[in-house]
């Protein structure tokens, strides 16, 4: 326990007794769930944008190149993604979403909406202000990282020696 009082890890394992329903599939019912991280990312890259290459795919899902391919094959086995030619030039592949995945991207979508929609219904202004705050630094921490938080804290100022 820390000093004043508070026990961040008793807290952490308070919310995840909370939120542990989310990792049961019969509870949460979400097909998404049979996805990589990776793949899911994909997919909401392809829904989005309609039509991409290779390397947009491994840009936007932080990876390498062979990565995103073996990405890419995984959702083509499952019928969700498509690779087709460029009629010019046979060289650029463009990947898309199939029509099945097309209707599985906005069936799950439409289903986080309702959640984000019914929280939202239940927030009064200064609550959705202070929840937005709150949920951009936790974003801002994350993307810096505890390397970055870490090395800042070690570090220690170099004491100079002249050499005669």
């Amino acid at each position: 326990m820390a000093k004043d009082g508070f026990n961040i890890e008793e807290l952490i394992y308070a919310y995840i007794d909370e939120f542990k329903f989310l990792f049961f599939p019969e509870e949460w019912n979400s097909a998404f769930l049979d996805y990589s991280k990776n793949e899911i990312l994909a997919l909401l890259l392809l829904y989005r944008k309609k039509q991409v290459n290779m390397t947009e795919v491994a840009d936007y899902i932080h990876a390498p190149l062979n990565t995103a391919t073996g990405v890419i094959t995984r959702l083509e086995k499952k019928q969700i993604a498509q690779r087709q030619r460029d009629v010019e030039d046979k060289r650029v592949v463009f990947i898309s979403l199939t029509a099945m995945g097309e209707a599985f991207v906005k069936k799950e979508i439409e289903e986080l909406t309702y959640y984000f929609k019914a929280l939202n219904a239940e927030l009064d202004e200064e609550e959705k202000r202070v929840i937005y705050s709150i949920l951009n630094k936790a974003i801002n921490i994350l993307k810096k990282g505890k390397q970055e938080t870490e090395e800042v804290t070690k570090s220690k100022p170099v004491k100079r020696i002249t050499i005669e």
